[in-house]
């Protein structure tokens, strides 16, 4: 089901139009659409879209219960098609499906949703990388696979903009490193200390990032 998550996009943006923490002391608490990408390779992704039930107060148009079922079908589809137990929820300590639904409310006229990724692959698999998916790629892995890949690091900047010793860069050998094409919000379990020119930091742990192909890398 490669369009599960961008089907659940839309229906967020289109239907609604008509704190989660890792393992570490950097918490994704987001308040707006985007991506944590945590030292072992996971993802979790925040969806996150405003709408208006104020015409509908005695019947509201858009029903967490109901949404609720959409994406746990969508959920349960995915990991059953991918290797993964047919449930939308993880319900054991150690227990890892492709895709889990974090948690999904709908208050104060915003829906927010939250899922965990076993991998880069399953958050690609899952959003689907057509057009209108705002994530085309996404690769994590260290700077050292990032060399022995041959990756171009020489538009590296440091977190404050300067342009990055590459040397020093490339002796960072297990500091993670993150490939994003698109434009998202990104945020990372770790300190941003290089990146591509043309990214933007948002604070210590978190970058905007522009169309093309984005190298991140945190410690």
């Amino acid at each position: 089901m490669k369009c599960g998550k961008r089907l659940i996009a839309g229906v967020f943006a289109a239907v609604l139009s008509l704190g989660l923490t890792a393992c570490s002391s950097v918490k994704f608490e987001p308040t707006e659409t985007s991506i944590f990408i945590q030292k072992d390779r996971k993802v979790v992704s925040a969806e996150i879209e405003s709408f208006d039930n104020s015409a509908y107060a005695d019947s509201p148009r858009y029903k967490e219960d109901e949404l609720k079922a959409f994406v746990e079908d969508a959920v349960i589809t995915y990991n059953s098609e991918n290797g993964g137990a047919a449930k939308a929820y993880v319900e054991e300590k150690g227990e890892e499906l492709p895709v889990a639904v974090e948690s999904l409310t709908v208050a104060d006229n915003t829906a927010t949703l939250l899922l965990d990724f076993a991998s880069a692959d399953d958050y690609l698999l899952f959003n689907g990388t057509a057009d209108a998916a705002p994530v085309k790629d996404l690769i994590i892995g260290t700077v050292q696979d990032g060399v022995n890949s041959g990756l171009d690091f020489s538009s590296m900047v440091n977190a404050d903009g300067t342009a990055a010793d590459l040397d020093k860069l490339t002796s960072s050998s297990k500091y993670s490193l993150v490939s994003v094409t698109g434009s998202t919000v990104m945020k990372v379990e770790g300190k941003v200390v290089y990146m591509s020119a043309g990214v933007t930091l948002k604070d210590e742990h978190t970058v905007v990032t522009t169309d093309d192909t984005s190298y991140i890398i945190f410690k």
